[in-house]
């Protein structure tokens, strides 16, 4: 379901969805991955001993993993098994209690670290896009690039424009969040993230509020950010997307990692039964 704009007082009228005649591109080639400050052999992501609690309830388990430059990891597993939240947890949008989290060198967990800066390093995508309805899709590129980065408007509107084409949707600039499909919208909310030039993406089940049809055309967004080297952590229940892009995969249960492997060991020969119930039950369908 799209939301209803706000128009601005000179918007257009909007309408149900997107213009049939304007056909969408795919993911144009250009520079992406911004330079990395971490020391070389050292993660991208770091999560040592990340326990996490909801007052007495316990939601997450002396969590450990790594996360390579470059490297694309996976997190599955059962609804309220603690996915989301732990990838929450990496740019301190969730607090965590125990443990230490470390994004391209920079503790999470350090009272001298300076968060909405380490955010801006950070993409995020939502599974609910999280557009401002009554700003433009220019609007809605530039505005974090004008206030966090402190960009000029035209510096900022190339970058969003840039990114705009590249996942396919420079059509649409002018339109509102709720004149766009539901794909559409996520894929802007893609270039967004980007537009921030963030050294780590991070996906919370990006295409679980989307229509079958539409699922597609985000995961080939996200296929080519990995083709182009993103580090990015995705958590979502598409096994082909993790059948064809993930380095690794990592399997939560009840707020614990029960695996971490490559997807060939994790796709051919999970260890934990649980995995291996899991997968039984996703793959069949």
């Amino acid at each position: 379901m799209t939301s209803t704009p706000i128009p601005a007082p000179d918007a257009p009228e909007p309408h149900s969805g997107p213009d049939p005649a304007l056909a969408d591109e795919g993911l144009a080639k250009g520079p992406l991955i911004p330079p990395s400050k971490a020391a070389s052999g050292e993660p991208m992501i770091a999560i040592d001993g990340v326990s996490k609690w909801y007052g007495a309830f316990q939601v997450l388990t002396d969590c450990t993993t790594r996360v390579s430059k470059g490297e694309v990891v996976v997190v599955c597993g059962p609804s309220g098994s603690g996915k989301s939240t732990l990838i929450k947890c990496v740019n301190a949008l969730e607090p965590f209690q125990k443990g230490q989290i470390s994004v391209d060198g920079t503790k999470v967990k350090d009272r001298s670290t300076n968060l909405p800066k380490l955010r801006s390093r950070v993409g995020m995508v939502f599974q609910h896009f999280e557009l401002f309805p009554h700003l433009s899709i220019t609007d809605n590129l530039t505005i974090a690039q004008r206030k966090v980065l402190g960009r000029s408007g035209e510096d900022a509107k190339r970058r969003g424009l840039d990114l705009l084409a590249r996942v396919g949707l420079s059509a649409h600039a002018e339109k509102f969040p709720g004149q766009l499909s539901g794909g559409q919208q996520q894929r802007v909310a893609i270039a967004r993230a980007l537009a921030m030039n963030p050294v780590v993406m991070l996906f919370d089940e990006p295409t679980s509020a989307l229509d079958p049809e539409m699922v597609g055309e985000v995961l080939d967004v996200m296929v080519e950010l990995a083709r182009d080297g993103m580090t990015m952590m995705v958590v979502t229940h598409e096994m082909g997307f993790a059948r064809k892009v993930a380095d690794r995969v990592i399997f939560m249960d009840r707020g614990e990692i029960v695996e971490d492997a490559t997807k060939d060991d994790f796709f051919g020969q999970p260890r934990s039964p649980r995995a291996q119930q899991f997968l039984s039950k996703i793959l069949s369908h």
